[in-house]
This record gives structure tokens, C-alpha cells and sequence, in this order.
């Protein structure tokens, strides 16, 4: 079980639940969600686990999928609230690519939520899934806006 593979993991669970999930939704109002309809960090994970290969899941830490998971889920409208505050003005977090924007939530939720990962392994990490994951400019921009981040915790 590979942190780097369950990182990955639950990037894709945030990126394939941006389209299900409408407290991880950027195009809803989520102030007054009742969460009386919440879906369950570990039905998010149940859910990627039945769409993926098996290959791909045997290397993820669950427990640790669903801690990041979990957190990203509890804190949403903090996460997104930073990620806008970083962003360049004229744009808005919708407008962000739907990758990168999950790649940020995880990456701000172990940043500001878990103190025993080091922050540079963190951004790290978070390069490398944009590098896989995105466009060639998005490592930049992911570092740029962790960098800033990680400065103000």
C-alpha cells in the first residue's frame, strides 16, 4: 500500500464525485445544504473500488483514503474559500480545471489538516498528479498556489 497510490485514489474519487456529489460541486450553492442526503466517504470509496481495475486498487491504503477523503468532505467550504482567495482574481473557482481542482483539495486538506505529513512531500505529490494527471503548465500553477499556501499556515 502506497500513500503516492492512495493519494492518486483520492484524487479521482474527488474528481469523479465533483459530478455526483453536490457538496463537492462547484456549480451549486452549497451554503445551505442540510447534508441530510450525505453520502458516505466510504460509499465515495465503494464507488471508485467498483469502476476501477483491480490492479489499481490493490495498492491503496483505505484507512488513509478515507482520512483525506473524509476531511476534504468535513472542510469543503474552507478548502474551496483558500483555493479562491489564491487564485488570479479574474477568475473564480468554477473556472478552474476539474483535475486540478482536485488535486488542490486533497493537497490543501493534508497541508492544513494532518501534521504528520511533511508539507514538501505533500506539494510534491501534487505536482507529480498534475504532471500525470493534467495540462503542462498545471505543476506550476499547483505548486504556486501550495507554495502560498503552506507560507500562510
Amino acid at each position: 500500500m502506497s500513500r503516492r497510490d492512495s493519494r492518486e485514489a483520492t484524487v479521482k474519487i474527488i474528481f469523479q464525485n465533483e459530478f455526483i456529489d453536490s457538496r463537492l460541486r462547484t456549480d451549486v450553492d452549497r451554503s445551505d445544504a442540510s447534508g441530510s442526503d450525505k453520502v458516505e466517504s466510504e460509499d465515495m470509496i465503494a464507488m471508485f473500488i467498483s469502476s476501477a481495475e483491480e490492479k489499481e486498487t490493490a495498492k491503496i491504503d483505505r484507512t488513509f483514503v478515507d482520512r483525506v477523503l473524509g476531511c476534504v468532505l468535513e472542510h469543503i467550504k474552507e478548502i474551496d474559500a483558500l483555493i479562491e482567495s489564491k487564485i488570479d482574481r479574474t477568475w473564480t473557482i468554477n473556472r478552474l480545471c476539474k483535475v486540478d481542482l482536485a488535486i488542490l483539495r486533497e493537497a490543501i486538506a493534508e497541508i492544513r489538516y494532518f501534521d504528520d505529513i511533511p508539507v514538501s512531500v505533500t506539494i510534491n505529490e501534487a505536482v507529480e498528479l498534475a504532471n500525470k494527471f493534467s495540462y503542462p503548465e498545471a505543476s506550476a500553477f499547483i505548486n504556486g498556489i501550495l507554495g502560498s499556501v503552506s507560507r500562510d499556515e
